[in-house]
């Protein structure tokens, strides 16, 4: 009979090779390289945090027992996550989805699963698998056109903590290639973490690609009614960019489809919704700053951010300067 060992076996063993010297792992500030111990198997796992929100792990290894990882429940504030598999599986038994999947050698899983129990099952073999983790937030901070994505990924990016998302799709030429340059591992330090970064982004944008199937959204003239409607939709963000509705909500107010509204709102304000909603909201913490009567955190409470680090991040992107700086120079 086969041998199961847990996740937490698992990280127990590796500490006790680690405790007793005798497991080889390499640390270099946001990588980490750990060699599997005989008692494992053989192979690695890479874990790397290219910035805050953004990880990439990647392993390859051959085992002879099943691997099972029980998660309770998980958290609210999963990342999204972009998983590619070279070889080997899993079986995932999860119940936010319809049923055990098989997640398959060749095929690559976009993913999304908060406050969902699971079970995930690693057979016997060699494994292989690149895995990438990014934050809704940083997603947001990356694209501007996150209204052109199809409704379930919208959705989830969106509203992260109440939607499912689970995406299959087979690995294309073009990702295999990009995977098998991150698998070289070239570079060192600091040359080798920006090399990584963007093979990762530009993996992440040949998959969304890919859901888009790469089809540009066309262009039509605009007529009054509709215009006026794009204007209302504008108005309505405004008035509620604390909490705004989400895109198929705020469509249906103005009574447009979703892609009318969309492709409407790029033509008249040459930007997309969520960045109009962006900048404006931006803009306004701005203002505030400027009335010193409130701190910077009472600011980006009350422009709509709950996550004091992305308020900072975004506000230094768009203003150059992160806020503490340009309370300084006001």
């Amino acid at each position: 009979m086969t041998k199961v060992l847990t996740l937490d076996e698992i990280n127990e063993i590796l500490q006790g090779h680690r405790a007793s010297g005798q497991l080889t792992e390499f640390q270099d500030k946001s990588e980490t390289l750990i060699y599997c111990p005989s008692a494992l198997g053989r192979g690695w796992v890479r874990d790397i945090q290219l910035r805050p929100g953004l990880t990439l792990y990647a392993s390859e290894n051959t085992t002879k027992f099943i691997t099972r990882n029980k998660v309770q429940q998980h958290s609210l504030d999963m990342p999204l996550t972009f998983k590619y598999y070279l070889t080997g599986g899993s079986r995932v038994d999860n119940d936010g989805l319809s049923g055990e999947v098989e997640e398959v050698a060749g095929k690559s899983y976009l993913y999304h699963l908060p406050k969902t129990s699971e079970i995930e099952q690693d057979m016997p073999g060699r494994h292989s698998h690149l895995c990438i983790r990014i934050t809704p937030e940083l997603m947001y901070e990356l694209c501007d056109r996150i209204d052109e994505f199809p409704t379930p990924l919208r959705n989830t990016l969106e509203n992260p903590a109440d939607s499912i998302l689970y995406h299959p799709s087979p690995i294309t030429p073009a990702q295999r290639q990009i995977i098998k340059q991150i698998f070289a591992w070239p570079y060192q330090g600091l040359a080798r973490h920006f090399y990584l970064e963007g093979k990762v982004l530009e993996l992440i944008a040949l998959h969304l690609g890919q859901i888009l199937n790469g089809s540009p959204q066309q262009t039509t003239s605009i007529n009054r009614t509709d215009r006026e409607r794009i204007y209302a939709a504008r108005d309505i963000l405004i008035q509620n960019a604390v909490s705004p509705p989400l895109l198929v909500e705020l469509a249906q107010q103005v009574e447009l489809s979703e892609t009318r509204l969309t492709q409407g709102f790029r033509q008249v304000f040459n930007t997309s919704v969520f960045n109009y909603l962006h900048n404006y909201r931006l803009e306004q913490a701005r203002q505030l700053l400027q009335t010193d009567s409130l701190t910077i955190q009472e600011v980006a409470h009350s422009v709509g951010y709950t996550s004091f680090s992305s308020f900072t991040r975004a506000f230094k992107k768009k203003f150059k300067m992160p806020p503490s700086t340009y309370l300084k120079s006001i």
